[in-house]
């Protein structure tokens, strides 16, 4: 049951349907599995809750220490952390 509403949500945060994909997530019961905290770390990133995005993808890589998507996800919120423009800062 949870496998079906973590694919429907994964295919929801594909569509750009954020909102929908979160609702249906909320109804999830937490599990302790990669497929889980992928989908709660996609969701996250859509939100840009970047510290629980984090976490979700940690735990991932945790579990799945070779998990290439995760680690992407980690290296591409943590060059969005990092990223700064020296523009702003001259008058």
């Amino acid at each position: 049951m949870n496998s079906e509403k973590l694919n429907r949500v994964s295919e929801l945060i594909h569509s750009e349907k954020a909102n929908e994909a979160q609702q249906i997530f909320s109804e999830i019961i937490p599990e302790e599995t990669v497929q889980y905290f992928m989908v709660k770390g996609k969701l996250e990133q859509k939100f840009q809750n970047w510290g629980k995005a984090i976490n979700a993808f940690s735990k991932v890589v945790e579990i799945e220490p070779e998990n290439k998507e995760a680690q992407n996800h980690l290296q591409m919120i943590r060059n969005i952390l990092n990223f700064w423009n020296p523009e702003m800062f001259n008058p």
